[in-house]
């Protein structure tokens, strides 16, 4: 019996996650973060979810917008948990600004 309730709740739990979004291995820090840069626009945009079509095409849902985005020309670079936080400040840190 007590196999049954273990079994049961860890359905329960499984199921949470893939209906809420969201992977086990991002849940146990054990995930793939991404920084894609679109090469026509130069937009960076961070995302934990992305898969490559057989076309070329590079597919993800961005992390600012919760949109799913597809970009034809794109360069991926994975990034670590703490880069990926960081966002876009420690990208910009990184670029000169216009004024200099």
């Amino acid at each position: 019996m007590t196999f049954h309730r273990r079994f049961l709740a860890s359905l329960v739990c499984c199921a949470s996650l893939v209906l809420g979004g969201c992977s086990l291995p991002h849940v146990v820090g054990l995930g793939s973060y991404y920084a894609i840069t679109d090469t026509t626009s130069g937009r960076v945009y961070y995302s934990d979810n992305l898969s490559r079509e057989r076309r070329g095409v590079v597919e993800f849902r961005d992390s600012r917008s919760g949109a799913w985005v597809s970009i034809p020309a794109a360069t991926v670079r994975q990034l670590t948990q703490a880069e990926f936080r960081a966002g876009p400040v420690e990208e910009a840190a990184g670029q000169p600004t216009s004024a200099q």
